[in-house]
């Protein structure tokens, strides 16, 4: 027991260390011990464990350091294990490759007409995506520490509904897990998570606020908190904003999605739907009309934030959010569009424009990757 004690202790303290230096880097041991209480000595083993395993790197003093000992500068280590990320849109297929601290080191896109297609096809034609992904980690001699999947819905106990897709329970873990095997790639972590929520996670590890919400998304519009800890991500597109609005794809009738969501906005300001990604570099049609003045698509930008505002009054009386990202491809409407949702709040909103583009999504989905590696270092290490 008292053994069991001491390792639950070690994995505890290495995961704080992590974690810190992921926070705050780059980070001293000084520093380190103090935040953490540990001694000098504990952290100093610590980080040797973390550095011998490539999980965090020491930068060495700060040039122009005044003469005395040496503080080490700890960083996540961008030439450690690496973290793959795979996102299904309604028209391509998208993927990345992450170092520890986030920086892209790689990217591959696949236009595919994923929703016409079925989630078996889908995941299949996903397979050169992944197959060219690892091969540029092998080239470069990098440890590949897991998978992490976006998909345009809600997941839910492992599957995905994801209504843009046309897909409903549909285990993507399982699916995603078998083309690996099929690349011979096999003992590989896949997590799976909708979009809004992994947009959300790459906004927080970009420096936002932990009790900050991310509103957006580009299948979908969605909520999530920006905590890497949280799983609660909700689908706002599907809340009743007009209750005698029009019947929507979900069965619902008068859903935000219906105002605000692409094909619905496009509708309204008469311009046709391009059924694009921004991801694909394409301009949503709308965009460009409202930037020329178009007196259609003005109308349409203002009726999708005014039905937006209204999503937001439950939002705001359940979980009282102070400061809201707006991100995805509502962002892309600038500043006039977030002006009108927040006159329409009741005093105390913020909402900011997120940091992130259109790649928020598939960075979320390799840095939920990197926020396991960073809870749960010695499961690397030991694994």
């Amino acid at each position: 027991m008292e053994a069991m004690g001491a390792q639950a202790m070690r994995r505890h303290n290495v995961a704080l260390v992590m974690e810190l230096i992921a926070r705050d880097a780059p980070v001293s041991r000084v520093e380190l011990a103090q935040r953490t209480g540990l001694t000098k000595a504990t952290v100093s083993s610590l980080v040797a464990e973390l550095t011998g395993a490539e999980l965090v790197r020491d930068l060495g003093p700060e040039p122009g350091r005044a003469p005395g000992r040496p503080a080490g500068r700890l960083v996540l280590d961008p030439y450690g294990p690496v973290a793959l990320g795979l996102q299904f849109g309604a028209g391509h297929i998208a993927g990345v490759i992450l170092d520890l601290s986030g920086r892209p080191l790689a990217r591959e896109l696949r236009r595919f007409d994923v929703a016409g297609a079925g989630a078996a096809e889908g995941a299949r034609a996903a397979r050169p995506v992944l197959r060219r992904l690892f091969d540029e980690a092998t080239t470069a001699g990098r440890l590949v520490a897991g998978v992490g999947v976006a998909v345009g819905g809600l997941v839910s106990r492992g599957l995905v509904t994801a209504l843009p897709l046309g897909w409903r329970g549909v285990d993507v873990r399982a699916l995603v897990a078998g083309e690996l095997r099929a690349l011979d790639l096999h003992g590989l972590d896949v997590l799976v998570a909708g979009e809004v929520a992994c947009a959300a996670l790459a906004e927080y590890q970009a420096g936002a606020a932990r009790d900050w919400w991310y509103l957006g998304g580009e299948e979908v519009i969605g909520l999530a908190p920006l905590n890497p800890a949280a799983e609660l991500a909700g689908d706002l597109g599907h809340v009743p904003v007009r209750r005698r609005g029009e019947v929507c794809a979900c069965g619902g009738r008068g859903c935000l999605e219906l105002y605000a969501g692409r094909a619905g906005m496009a509708a309204s300001a008469g311009v046709a739907d391009a059924g694009l990604a921004r991801l694909l570099g394409v301009e949503e049609p709308l965009v460009s009309r409202v930037r020329s003045g178009d007196p259609a698509a003005l109308r349409a930008v203002d009726r999708a934030a005014e039905a937006m505002a209204d999503a937001l009054v439950g939002v705001r009386a359940l979980l009282a959010p102070e400061t809201i990202v707006l991100g995805g491809r509502l962002a892309a409407f600038g500043e006039p569009f977030r002006q009108r949702v927040v006159e329409r709040q009741a005093p105390g909103l913020t909402l900011r424009p997120a940091k992130l583009g259109a790649d928020a999504a598939l960075r979320g989905a390799a840095g939920s990757v990197i926020a396991r590696v960073v809870a749960d270092p010695l499961s690397w290490i030991e694994g």
